[in-house]
C-alpha cells in the first residue's frame, strides 16, 4: 500500500450539512471519481462547481421497506437534498412519505426495457441528477444497464459485473479470498463434492451456510462430521451452500465508499448488545477505529477493484489473532443510519456526490454508540443487569420516527391486516 492510499484510511466524509459544492482541491490518485457528462442533448446538464445552496434531485430505486426507510432517512439529514423515489410497488408505504417529493411506480410486469424508457421519462420530469440503487437487485440494474442510465443520469460508482458477483456470492468470494492468500474462514465452497474427503481435518464447529442468505437466516452450526453430512445430504438439489469453520472471537464490521480500488470513505462498527438470535445482527453499536480491519479490507476491495458502497462483515480469530473476512454486502446496509447519525459519516450522501465526480474532502468518522429507536425502547423497559449501557436519546433513530409517521404508520396497520 503507498502512502497516498495509507492516508486515505484515517478518513471518511460527511457531516451532516456539508455543502454539495466542496472547495476545490487537488485530487489524490483519482480517489474521488472525476465527472463525466454523458447526458444527452435535450437534458439539464450539471454545472461543476455547484453553488453552495443549490438542491440536488436524487432520483431513489426503492428497496425493501426497511432498507429503503434507512436511506431515505440519510438523505434527508442532508440540506438542499430532493428525493424522488421509482418503485415497482404501487403499495409502497413511502408514498406518504414527506422525506418524498413524489412517488414514481411502474408496473412490476413489464420489462426491464420498459422499466429504462420509464426511468428516463421520470428523470427528464424531475431534473433528477442522480440515480440510486439500494439493494442488490437495484444494484445489479443498474450496472446492467450502466450506459444508457449515464445518457441521463449520474449513477452512483459501481464494479464490473464479474467484481460484483464475485464479491455478493459466499461462494465466489471464498474461492477468490483464498486463490490470494486473503484472511477469510476455512471454506468448503462445494459441499456436494467428495464431502467426507473435504471434512478430514476440517476444525469443528462449522457453519452450514446458504450462499445466498441474508441477516443470518439459514445458518446452522455443527458440531461432528455425521451430523453435517446428514444435513447436506437433506439439503434442496437447487441450493447453494458453503461450509466455514466457526472461529472463536468477536465480530466486527466495516462500511466502506470505493472508486475503482481506492478508498474513498469508511466506518467501523462492533456490535454492543446480544442479537435477538444466534447468527441475526446486533441490537445496538459503537463505532471504534481498528487498523487491522482497515488492513484486511482494502486488500479485498482493492484486489475486486471495487467501486460503490458495501459493508462488510468481519470476524477476529483469536486463534489465528487475525482479522478474517466473513462475506460482503454488496448494497446499502440498515445500519447506514448509524453511521449518519453517530459517526457522521452520511453514504447514501457520499454516493451523491461521488456520483456527481465531486471531490469528497478527508475527514474522520465520529466514535459512539448507535442503537435504533425500537430497540432502545425495548432495552430500556427490559434490560436489566449491573452492566447496562447508558444509552441517551442522542443514539437513537428518534427524529425518524417522529419526523416521518406516516410511512411507519401505514407498514403497521398492512402488517397487522395481513396477519388476521
Amino acid at each position: 500500500m503507498n502512502t497516498d492510499q495509507i492516508s486515505l484510511l484515517e478518513y471518511a466524509g460527511a457531516d451532516r450539512h456539508i455543502p454539495l459544492n466542496p472547495a476545490p482541491r487537488p485530487p489524490s490518485e483519482d480517489a474521488n471519481p472525476a465527472p463525466d457528462d454523458t447526458r444527452q442533448p435535450g437534458r439539464a446538464a450539471s454545472h461543476y462547481p455547484r453553488k453552495e445552496g443549490d438542491t440536488l434531485t436524487v432520483l431513489v430505486l426503492e428497496s425493501n421497506y426497511r432498507l429503503t426507510g434507512a436511506v431515505l432517512f440519510c438523505l434527508c439529514r442532508q440540506k438542499g437534498v430532493v428525493v424522488h423515489l421509482l418503485s415497482r410497488n404501487s403499495a409502497s408505504p413511502y408514498r406518504f412519505s414527506r422525506y418524498v417529493r413524489k412517488h414514481h411506480c411502474f408496473s412490476p410486469e413489464k420489462s426491464d426495457a420498459e422499466f429504462l424508457a420509464y426511468t428516463r421519462e421520470v428523470a427528464e420530469n424531475t431534473q433528477a441528477e442522480v440515480f440510486l440503487p439500494i439493494d442488490v437487485a437495484g444494484m445489479r440494474f443498474t450496472i446492467a444497464h450502466r450506459q444508457q442510465l449515464a445518457a441521463f443520469l449520474r449513477v452512483l460508482p459501481l464494479p464490473e459485473s464479474a467484481a460484483y458477483e464475485i464479491a455478493t456470492d459466499k461462494s465466489k468470494l471464498g474461492a477468490f479470498m483464498q486463490a490470494r492468500g486473503i484472511p477469510a474462514p476455512d471454506t468448503i465452497l462445494d459441499v456436494r463434492r467428495n464431502l467426507a474427503a473435504q471434512l478430514e481435518g476440517f476444525r469443528f464447529p462449522v457453519l452450514l451456510k446458504p450462499v445466498d442468505g441474508i441477516g443470518g437466516g439459514g445458518i446452522e452450526l455443527f458440531q461432528d462430521a455425521e451430523t453435517l453430512r446428514r444435513a447436506v445430504a437433506a439439503l434442496p438439489a437447487a441450493s447453494n451452500y458453503v461450509i466455514q469453520n466457526c472461529i472463536e472471537g468477536y465480530d466486527i464490521d466495516c462500511n466502506v465508499l470505493y472508486h475503482k480500488g481506492k478508498l474513498v470513505a469508511y466506518s467501523i462498527q462492533k456490535g454492543i448488545l446480544p442479537a435477538v438470535s444466534t447468527y441475526a445482527p446486533t441490537e445496538a453499536i459503537e463505532f471504534v477505529r481498528n487498523e487491522a480491519v482497515l488492513d484486511v479490507v482494502h486488500r479485498v476491495m482493492s484486489a475486486l477493484n471495487w467501486s460503490g458502497v458495501a459493508h462488510l462483515d468481519l470476524r477476529y480469530d483469536t486463534q489465528a489473532r487475525q482479522m478474517k473476512v466473513i462475506e460482503i454486502n454488496t448494497r446499502f446496509w440498515l445500519t447506514v443510519v448509524g453511521s449518519a447519525v453517530r459517526a457522521t459519516m452520511n453514504f447514501p450522501v457520499l454516493a451523491c456526490r461521488a456520483a456527481l465526480g465531486q471531490q469528497i474532502p478527508p475527514a474522520s468518522f465520529t466514535l459512539g454508540r448507535y442503537i435504533p429507536f425500537a430497540n432502545f425502547l425495548r432495552y430500556k423497559l427490559l434490560g436489566r443487569g449491573p452492566n447496562k449501557i447508558p444509552f441517551s436519546w442522542q443514539d437513537t433513530t428518534i427524529r425518524g420516527w417522529l419526523g416521518d409517521p406516516l410511512p411507519k404508520l401505514h407498514h403497521l396497520l398492512h402488517s397487522f391486516s395481513t396477519n388476521t
